[in-house]
């Protein structure tokens, strides 16, 4: 009695696994440029790391890509505010032009919630480095993708991805 409902069980499992769709994911881990082939609907996952040198400056490195199908829904991304430390992200079409425009929270030094005995309050933390990544819909017009570090003044370029 008790094989045959493990039997049962394990082929019901087995249709169910075989059923199931698979999904295509290409992954890079190269510190040079990605290769992403420019298929329509496809999302692109750009990961990296960012470290404070001792000088002062702050060092970008592309530490990965994935890509898969699909499209993002629109709003699915909300922009943190344009002030100094946060992060601008570009996405550049083949002439250089900028089509669509990310500001993300300075992962270097994040506002994080506490919760301590008074309640729950933001602290800003402080690291020496820190990882992010940044996700865009790859319809076949993205050519490059640039960071840069928004400051009082200006804008500081940390790297630019050709795609």
């Amino acid at each position: 009695m008790y094989r045959s409902f493990i039997y049962t069980v394990l082929i019901y499992f087995s249709f169910f696994l075989s059923s199931c769709e698979t999904q295509d994911v290409s992954s890079s881990n190269s510190t040079s440029s990605p290769t992403i082939a420019t298929t329509k609907n496809s999302i692109v996952f750009l990961f990296f790391q960012i470290e404070k040198l001792t000088s002062g400056e702050e060092k970008v490195l592309h530490t990965g890509t994935k890509t898969t199908q699909g499209i993002m829904k629109g709003g699915a991304i909300n922009n943190k505010p344009n002030v100094a430390g946060n992060l601008l992200i570009s996405m550049l079409g083949i002439n250089g032009e900028v089509l669509e425009e990310r500001i993300i929270e300075d992962p270097l030094n994040p506002l994080m919630e506490v919760y301590a005995e008074e309640g729950l309050s933001k602290t800003k933390m402080t690291f020496n480095k820190a990882e992010f990544s940044v996700r865009f819909n790859q319809k076949g017009e993205v050519a490059a993708v640039t960071v840069q570090k928004i400051t009082d003044n200006s804008k500081i370029k940390l790297i630019t991805l050709k795609l």
